[in-house]
C-alpha cells in the first residue's frame, strides 16, 4: 500500500510543471497522511485543474449521513470491477503530485520495521494515478476526496515492500486525465509498475512515523538523523 506521501516541491514549480494555476493554500509538505489535504490534478471543462482533496476516497453517491470505507490506495487489478472504484476509473482520474512516497520494510528478527523513501530519478515529481471524488455533503458544502492506485512493485521496490503506487510517465498523463477515455481495457494498460530505474531509495528515520512531524527531517537518510524520536 501507499500510506504516506511528501509534496515539498514550491507552488510556481508544479505551475510549470503541469502547466496550471495551484490552489493558494497549498504549501510544501514532508509528510502527507491519510484524511489529510493534497493537491490532485483532474480534468475540467476547459483542460485541467489543480484542486486540494482529502485523502481517503468517498464516492459521491455516497449519502451524507450514510457511513462506509474510505480507502486510501485502490487495487490496480480490481479497480474496474469495485463497486466502489468502477465509475470513477472510467471518468474521474486524478495525478497526485508527490515529491516522494513512504514505505516501510519489514526486517527479519526485528519488531520495528524500516521506513523508506522512494523518489524520482530524472523528474522533479512522480505523477501517481489516482481516482478522485466530490462528496456531497449537502446542498451549498462538498468534500473533494481521493485514493491512489496501486500495483505490484518494480524491482526496485520488492526490496521494501510488496507493493507500490501506479507512477505514470510524462507521456501517460494526458491520455489518463483524459475524460473522453472511457474504454476499461486502455485504461487498466496503463496501471503498470514503474521502471525500476525511474525511481531511487534510501531508508529515513523514524522520525517520519509520527503524523505530527512534518519538515526536510522526514526524507533526511537515516545516517544523518537520529533513528528515535
Amino acid at each position: 500500500m501507499c500510506g504516506r506521501i511528501a509534496l515539498n516541491t514550491p507552488a510556481d514549480i508544479l505551475a510549470e510543471i503541469f502547466g496550471l494555476s495551484i490552489p493558494s493554500d497549498y504549501h510544501p509538505r514532508y509528510n502527507i497522511a491519510p484524511t489529510q489535504d493534497t493537491l490532485v490534478i483532474c480534468a475540467s471543462d476547459t483542460g485541467h485543474e489543480s484542486l486540494m482533496a482529502r485523502w481517503g476516497f468517498i464516492p459521491s453517491w455516497r449519502k451524507a449521513d450514510q457511513k462506509g470505507p474510505e480507502p486510501i490506495n485502490a487495487r490496480s487489478e480490481t479497480a474496474a470491477t469495485s463497486l466502489l472504484f468502477g465509475s470513477a476509473l472510467k471518468s474521474q482520474r486524478c495525478i497526485v503530485p508527490a515529491s516522494g512516497f513512504y514505505e516501510w520494510q519489514a526486517v527479519q528478527g526485528q519488531k520495528r520495521k524500516r521506513p523508506h523513501v522512494i523518489k524520482p530519478v530524472k523528474t522533479p515529481v512522480l505523477a501517481l494515478a489516482g481516482l478522485w471524488s466530490r462528496w456531497q455533503l449537502q446542498e451549498n458544502e462538498s468534500i473533494d476526496t481521493f485514493t491512489i492506485l496501486t500495483c505490484a512493485p518494480n524491482e526496485t521496490m520488492k526490496q521494501i515492500h510488496h507493493r507500490m503506487p501506479v507512477i505514470l510517465p510524462p507521456s501517460a498523463i494526458n491520455p489518463w486525465l483524459d475524460p473522453a477515455l472511457d474504454d476499461v481495457q486502455t485504461i487498466t494498460k496503463m496501471l503498470q509498475p514503474a521502471p525500476a530505474a525511474s525511481i531511487t531509495t534510501h531508508e529515513v528515520s523514524t522520525w517520519i512515523n509520527s503524523t505530527a512531524h512534518d519538515d526536510p527531517r522526514c526524507i533526511e537518510p537515516v545516517s544523518k538523523t537520529d533513528t528515535l524520536f
